[in-house]
């Protein structure tokens, strides 16, 4: 169920179902390769709900300005990141789960890897230009 409620006095609230949103709304993201659905929009602020399918892996990127902060709602992965002046020999590789919290700093290539078999479902918030003209794709690196 589809759930928005707003305090039509002051716009100061609004509730809505991420997952639902996620089912609903999700557009597929042709430069990373997963189905992005937008949450909220606040002052500085973009929130967003995502999902890789088991095996499935994004093209890794970065971001010139601001941190991306992550929420794990579903399933399991990896989360590999290396600086963006670097080469992807020097990646770090961190497993994450349902209730995992992490930020990517700014000039930090990240690329997320389902390793489960279930999907890996991620709600994240950003700077509102992080999915358009603030992402860098870089050579595609297979995970392992």
């Amino acid at each position: 169920m589809h759930m928005t409620i707003t305090d039509e006095s002051d716009n100061r609230l609004r509730i809505v179902n991420a997952l639902q949103l996620l089912h609903d709304q999700a557009v597929k993201d042709s430069t990373v390769g997963i189905p992005i659905a937008k949450v909220l929009e606040t002052s500085g602020w973009s929130w967003h709900v995502a999902e890789l399918a088991p095996a499935q892996t994004i093209a890794p990127h970065y971001h010139r300005h601001g941190d991306e902060i992550y929420f794990v709602l579903a399933g399991a992965g990896l989360i590999h990141t290396w600086p963006a002046d670097e080469s992807p020999a020097a990646r770090h590789s961190q497993r994450v789960e349902a209730a995992a919290t992490f930020s990517i700093a700014p000039q930090t290539v990240h690329q997320l890897e389902n390793t489960g078999t279930t999907p890996l479902v991620l709600l994240f918030a950003c700077s509102p230009d992080h999915l358009t003209a603030d992402r860098v794709v870089v050579a595609a690196h297979k995970a392992s």
